[in-house]
């Protein structure tokens, strides 16, 4: 009997997978080798781009003897927002391949949407300067091959098999704003499946819908993509915020979850299919929508407008990549996230607010709740009575450390920033305990000219603002 491998296709925003084309048909495998795909993004200089999302529709692996039929990985086409997954990972596909040797990877894509800003002077195709534009852009090439270093890869028998890959969205957006994707695979990992308990990829800010609730785990859907997982907890996971919700759990845990609520997971997944929840926290009841965006103007003290990157679940009237202005009802809640305000090296000994409209600014993250849609003309608009502060992922050039302070400036930042008014050219990055730092070679440290990517709370501090981050991205290598 031919025995296939585990096969984990992840997705980190900074290059994307494809390899060579074959006129055979893949070989769909029901057994074999664990391959786990997954995907990321490196963010794009000049306009900012706000909000990409494309459909993956196909990933093939081909065998260094071109006699054989290429082996898919990717058993259904899969929506990927990629703007948001500059320090994040997108999890793509768990699928067995067949021991072999390969020496390529083909990747293709279906239709995409675009939102972005534009504050280069002048018009971009039909996107005038300084506005927000949602775009459905077409692509010069649907497919790309990937047959450079890791490959050719040997795939042994009794092994898992990790794939990140890295779509390099500054390279794929073209002059005309249509698409050539851009992609490098960012890791290549292989382990014994024996060694079941190793981590071979994390997940971060996976948002969905409670869909089950078993002995120990539960069933998170995503709306958006569809995508389903079973999701186990231990007594190391962590429940944050489900106060909130009504629990009086002390310490919050898994009695706090309940049907049809909507969370946020943080996964640990070992390649083999078992997704362990490392932390779970609430964002709303059953009853309720959330919606998060990017700010891109605060125009009152009731208003502010952003552009949309998830709903969960879909609200009527709101699509993703949609700009929309949020109307601030009179005695709205602001309020920050339990993780980031944890005590356990978090930022609330460090005095920063986010109490009013007076504390928003551009290129925060928000989640709102909506208690009312409408619509005027080509405006939507969201009257809200939540402001909630999420991380940001900002990317830009590492300018000054001070390492008494366990700071350094980020300057070089995108347009959203320095096109908005006042603009903003240097935000000051704090870092806290337990960092996490992503893609450094050789454990290099942070050195100024780095370009990295941030992610954490940003907030409207006097003078500069400032952003407080447990994780930092290397983009050097592009």
């Amino acid at each position: 009997m031919r025995r296939t491998i585990p096969f984990l296709v992840v997705l980190f925003c900074v290059a994307l997978l494809f390899a060579c084309g074959s006129s055979m048909s893949p070989t769909h495998m029901t057994n074999g080798v664990p391959m786990t795909l997954t995907m990321g993004d490196t963010p794009p200089n000049g306009v900012a781009v706000l909000f990409f999302e494309a459909s993956i529709t196909g990933a093939t692996l081909q065998p260094s003897d071109s006699t054989k039929s290429s082996i898919s990985v990717l058993s259904a086409p899969v929506e990927v927002e990629f703007g948001h997954l500059q320090t994040d990972t997108a999890f793509l596909s768990l699928s067995n391949v067949t021991p072999d040797t390969y020496s390529s990877m083909a990747l293709t894509f279906g239709n995409a949407e675009m939102t972005i800003v534009n504050h280069s002077g002048a018009a971009i195709g039909s996107c005038a300067n300084n506005a927000v534009c949602q775009l459905t852009p077409s692509f010069s090439m649907s497919s790309v091959t990937l047959s450079g270093a890791p490959f050719p890869v040997t795939i042994d028998m009794n092994s898992v098999v990790g794939i990140k890959l890295d779509l390099d969205v500054n390279s794929s957006v073209q002059n005309d704003l249509s698409i050539n994707p851009v992609v490098k695979i960012a890791h290549f990992r292989q382990r014994q499946d024996s060694d079941d308990e190793q981590e071979m990829e994390q997940l971060d800010e996976l948002d969905g819908q409670v869909t089950a609730l078993g002995t120990n785990q539960f069933t998170l859907v995503n709306r958006r993509n569809g995508q389903s997982f079973t999701v186990n907890v231990n007594s190391n996971t962590v429940f944050e915020d489900f106060d909130r919700a009504g629990c009086t759990a002390s310490p919050q845990d898994f009695t706090c979850l309940k049907m049809d609520q909507i969370v946020e997971v943080k996964l640990s997944e070992n390649g083999m299919g078992t997704m362990l929840a490392t932390r779970v926290e609430f964002i709303e009841n059953a009853s309720q929508e959330a919606v998060k965006g990017t700010i891109t103007s605060v125009d009152s003290s009731t208003q502010f407008h952003m552009v949309v990157f998830r709903e969960e679940p879909p609200v009527n009237g709101i699509s993703e990549g949609a700009p929309v202005a949020v109307t601030i009802a009179p005695n709205a809640t602001f309020q920050v996230g339990g993780e980031e305000m944890a005590e356990d090296g978090g930022f609330a000994f460090l005095g920063f607010s986010f109490a009013s409209s007076a504390d928003l600014m551009v290129g925060q993250d928000v989640q709102v709740r909506p208690s009312m849609v409408s619509s005027s003309g080509s405006v939507t608009t969201i009257t809200t009575d939540l402001v909630r502060l999420w991380p940001s992922q900002v990317t830009g050039q590492v300018g000054t450390i001070n390492s008494g302070s366990n700071s350094f400036t980020l300057t070089n930042l995108s347009p959203l920033f320095t096109g908005a008014t006042p603009p903003v050219t240097t935000i000051t990055v704090m870092t806290l305990s337990n960092m996490e730092f992503e893609d450094f070679p050789a454990q290099s440290p942070l050195a100024p000219g780095n370009i990295i990517s941030v992610k954490g709370l940003l907030f409207n501090t006097p003078t500069t603002p400032t952003l407080v981050t447990r994780t930092i991205e290397n983009h050097q290598q592009f």
